[in-house]
């Protein structure tokens, strides 16, 4: 089910995208995302628009490759980079569920092929703690390899043959702190391949992936091989191709994943109808816990990066590899869920902007509370600077000095926003009860008097 055109509001939101995202709120300096594109020297970028009923929209944009013609489109392949992790936790989950794993069981009960060194000193890393950072294993990033010189996934966990990376080794305590590495999911890798004793590119095909009809997406690395015309090829800063088009990863849990924007947001609102209760894959406990923080106040679950602020939830993850760059999100209260793919290692700044828009388009859970009459009225935050806050249509306005009136945008907390401007605006009681007037702009707070206070 996939119809190669975003709707409407989509091609509006994508014309009009901020040029550099710092609040998350649209400000004056807005472009059209090909503009964008060519100021980071992002040949491809490809787009997914879906909601839990099924409906799934997608578009691409640029080129497969840096001075080509061969345009992307929704079938086109990207690496899903570190938003691999996400779809291997699934099936970590899944396999969890059907009583193969135990979450919080020690992974020694399952590791046969290679041990964690130093373990009797370590007893007690669990499932869990892979999948949430919590482990406490090496920190690591997967860079890849020419095809040719890949190691084994064990040669990784031991960083022997022709391994760029560390081994693999305990060096926080588990559970201590959250740390962000990909060695927990190339441990999580090779115990599932374990406790199954199937590989692991074929136990998420039959696991996760065709369940889910990701059709266009694999663990195999061979994969992009095996359909170059459909694969865009990785690109370094400024648009330089990266050698041979893209990079093979034995890492393949932490980040060996191909896929497409389609195929992961579908994956997202599958967990998304799991928390609901409706999924036929995962049950809703144990799709919880993956929106649930491992480590109080954090804000990782089980394979999922946690966006959890009232108004602007949304769950799933992102991901950087030598030559692309990506994410995958669904926000929960309005069912919907967005993924974007570049080939480009400066492509992060385009996807934050594209993601902004995503949050304010669908974050759907703001309240908006009526206004207060008896805040209305002029204040001055100087003599010469007076604000003037009125309501028209049951709306907030605000007019500073020599600038037209706008409509405040109102937050669950009580606040209000100018929509145009990183200004956050709130209404304090003074002693005398007189309302003055606190304007929150990068991170300084002034104060403003009611005209009708005698200065001090």
């Amino acid at each position: 089910m996939e119809d190669v055109d975003l709707p409407q509001d989509w091609v509006s939101l994508l014309g009009r995208l901020d040029r550099q995202v710092s609040s998350g709120r649209l400000s004056p300096d807005t472009v059209a995302l090909p503009e964008l594109m060519r100021s980071y020297d992002v040949p491809g970028v490809s787009i997914a628009v879906g909601h839990v009923s099924g409906q799934v929209r997608a578009t691409g944009f640029g080129v497969l490759a840096a001075g080509t013609s061969t345009p992307v489109t929704p079938s086109t392949a990207f690496a899903a980079c570190s938003i691999s992790k996400h779809v291997a936790a699934f099936g970590a989950l899944l396999l969890v569920q059907a009583g193969v794993l135990d979450l919080d069981a020690d992974i020694g009960e399952y590791l046969t092929s290679w041990h964690l060194p130093g373990r009797d000193n370590h007893q007690g890393v669990t499932v869990r703690q892979l999948l949430a950072h919590t482990a406490g294993l090496s920190d690591t990033w997967y860079r890849g390899y020419a095809s040719e010189r890949a190691p084994s996934l064990l040669q990784v966990l031991d960083g022997s043959g022709a391994t760029t990376t560390p081994p693999v080794r305990p060096t926080l305590l588990p559970s201590s702190r959250f740390r962000y590495s990909g060695s927990h999911y190339s441990v999580l890798q090779q115990l599932m391949v374990d406790a199954t004793g199937t590989p692991f590119e074929d136990l998420l095909r039959t696991l996760v992936l065709e369940p889910v009809a990701m059709a266009d997406s694999s663990f195999n690395q061979q994969f992009p091989y095996q359909r170059p015309d459909q694969v865009a090829y990785g690109h370094h800063g400024g648009g330089t191709t990266v050698p041979g088009g893209w990079r093979t990863q034995p890492e393949l849990a932490a980040a060996g994943l191909w896929s497409t924007p389609t195929d992961l947001l579908r994956l997202d609102l599958e967990v998304a109808r799991a928390v609901a209760g409706g999924s036929k894959l995962l049950d809703r406990d144990l799709a919880t816990q993956m929106w649930t923080p491992q480590m109080p106040g954090g804000s990782y679950g089980l394979g999922t990066e946690l966006h959890d602020q009232p108004g602007r939830r949304r769950f799933g993850h992102t991901g950087l590899n030598v030559g692309y760059t990506c994410f995958s999100y669904v926000w929960p209260d309005s069912g919907t869920a967005v993924a974007a793919m570049t080939n480009s290692e400066d492509g992060w700044e385009l996807l934050v902007s594209i993601r902004a828009a995503a949050d304010r388009r669908y974050a759907t859970t703001r309240i908006t509370p009526a206004p207060p009459a008896d805040v209305t009225g002029r204040y001055l935050l100087r003599d010469d600077y007076p604000i003037d806050i009125a309501v028209t249509d049951d709306q907030l306005t605000f007019a500073a000095a020599a600038q037209q009136p706008v409509v405040l945008l109102a937050d669950p907390d009580g606040s209000y926003r100018h929509p145009g401007l990183d200004l956050e605006v709130r209404f304090l009681r003074a002693d005398d009860k007189r309302y003055r007037l606190e304007l929150r702009q990068e991170g300084v707070t002034q104060t403003a008097r009611s005209a009708t206070e005698q200065p001090r």
